[in-house]
C-alpha cells in the first residue's frame, strides 16, 4: 500500500496536469510477474507488514478530460512476508498473498481503499501459520475534511 500510496500521489499529479491539456481520455495498463507492496498495518497494531515475491500484478490508470481519475491495483502470488506479531515480535512467513487497492478522485471527493488477504507458514517454525486480512477505506469530500476513514485487521 506504500508503494500504491505513492501511486496515488502520482495519479494526482497526473490528473492535475492532464486536465488541462488532454484531449481525449487515456487509459493505462502495467502488467508484471514482481511483487513487492508494504501495507501500514500488522497483528499488533500500527507498524508494517513488507511482502516481495512473484505471481500477477496488473494496474489500470484511466484519466479523463475532467482530469478525474481512477487507479487499481491487483496482485497474486507466492511471496515472502516479514510483520509483527501480537506479542511484538517479528516474524517472517511464506505462502500465498492476494492485494486489490483502488483509488478514485475528482473534483467532489476522493476515495481509496484496498483489501488485502495471506495465508502462510513460518520460516523459522513450520508448525506456526499466520492467516491475515486487512481491509481500509479513506475518503475526502471536496474541501479536503475526511469523511470516511476505517481500517481492520484480523489475523489468526
Amino acid at each position: 500500500m506504500f508503494r500504491t500510496l505513492g501511486a496515488i500521489c502520482a495519479t494526482a499529479l497526473l490528473a492535475v496536469g492532464t486536465a488541462t491539456v488532454a484531449s481525449a481520455n487515456t487509459t493505462t495498463t502495467t502488467h508484471s510477474n514482481t511483487i513487492n507492496d508494504a501495507i501500514p498495518v500488522t497483528c499488533a497494531g500500527p507498524g508494517v507488514t513488507a511482502f516481495w515475491g512473484t505471481g500477477n500484478s496488473i494496474q489500470h490508470l484511466t484519466v479523463n478530460n475532467a482530469g478525474d481519475s481512477w487507479f487499481t491495483t491487483t496482485e497474486e502470488g507466492q511471496v515472502t512476508l516479514v510483520t509483527t506479531l501480537s506479542d511484538w515480535s517479528t516474524a517472517t512467513f511464506t505462502g500465498h498473498v492476494q492485494e486489490w487497492f483502488g483509488a478514485e478522485m475528482n473534483n467532489k471527493n476522493s476515495v481509496t481503499h484496498a483489501t488485502f488477504n495471506f495465508q502462510g507458514t513460518s520460516v523459522s517454525d513450520p508448525s506456526m501459520t499466520l492467516s491475515m486480512h486487512a481491509a481500509f477505506t479513506f475518503t475526502t469530500n471536496a474541501n479536503g475534511v475526511v469523511t470516511v476513514n476505517n481500517q481492520t485487521v484480523s489475523c489468526g
